[in-house]
């Protein structure tokens, strides 16, 4: 009886082991590529228009050092500084700026305007970065950028006091962005991204059920590839001046560069 006992315990371990199922191993999450990160740059530039000057001095009098001139209070009115910055140049030249009425020379502020222009269609000139192709797009429908515009004007005149004779009169003209003259820079980031990860994950999770690897014993499952994509930033400028309120900001410049530039001309014996 003892025997029969053994013999039939052994007959169901035997019938259990048979009726196990074989499963195939657990698929791995494959690990993702690396990921770049770029940089593109894109650069706006136009042609500078030249600097519009014009001098005319005549020799019916010439001007000698340690003459005195007068900046003719009665014309239109500088600034503290842009008056400062006249005096010195004038006084460089070896002049002596006076108020006195009897100076040899009166100066005499003809124009001093700021005029707007129309906006400047500044167009892209490359852009920079190591995937170009991936900037294409972008790029193309970012072909030009459109920047506030305008233009100083400064002329003097230069009269002999004694006989009131016009002995040199000038005028200057400068646009801002011919006075700028740099390039405006915009940047974006081209990020790569796995598009399918989420999709990957439930396929790995639903082929590690039971069920699922009962049927794949034996058998060969590919797991789906990475599918990689790209997040691309909102253009942001990193240098230039476009804006007009930026261009606002450095009318001063403008004006004190011309009034140097002027009298730079004046000649001084």
């Amino acid at each position: 009886m003892q025997k029969l006992s053994v013999l039939g315990i052994g007959i169901l371990f035997s019938s259990a082991c048979s009726f196990t199922p074989q499963l195939a191993p657990e698929l791995s999450v494959p690990n993702k590529p690396l990921l770049k990160k770029e940089i593109v740059f894109l650069t706006y530039n136009a042609e500078q228009s030249p600097l519009k000057i014009k001098s005319v001095q005549l020799p019916a009098h010439p001007i000698h050092q340690s003459d005195k001139v007068r900046i003719d209070s009665k014309s239109l009115q500088l600034t503290g500084e842009q008056k400062h910055n006249l005096e010195t140049l004038l006084t460089e030249k070896g002049l002596i700026v006076t108020d006195n009425n009897n100076a040899d020379y009166v100066l005499m502020v003809q124009q001093f305007s700021v005029n707007k222009q129309p906006d400047l269609e500044l167009p892209l000139i490359k852009p920079q970065g190591q995937t170009q192709q991936k900037a294409a797009n972008l790029a193309k429908a970012n072909s030009s950028i459109a920047c506030a515009n305008s233009e100083v004007k400064i002329s003097f005149r230069l009269n002999h006091r004694k006989s009131a004779d016009v002995v040199w009169i000038s005028q200057a003209g400068l646009s801002s962005h011919t006075y700028i003259n740099q390039p405006v820079v915009y940047k974006f980031t081209q990020q790569q991204i796995v598009t399918n990860e989420q999709n990957i994950l439930d396929f790995v999770r639903k082929q590690n059920t039971e069920e699922a690897r009962k049927e794949r014993f034996d058998k060969v499952v590919t797991i789906p590839q990475y599918q990689i994509g790209y997040n691309t930033s909102p253009l942001t400028k990193v240098s230039g001046i476009c804006s007009a309120q930026q261009v606002s900001s450095i009318t001063s410049e403008i004006e004190t560069h011309l009034i140097t530039e002027l009298i730079a001309k004046l000649k001084v014996q």
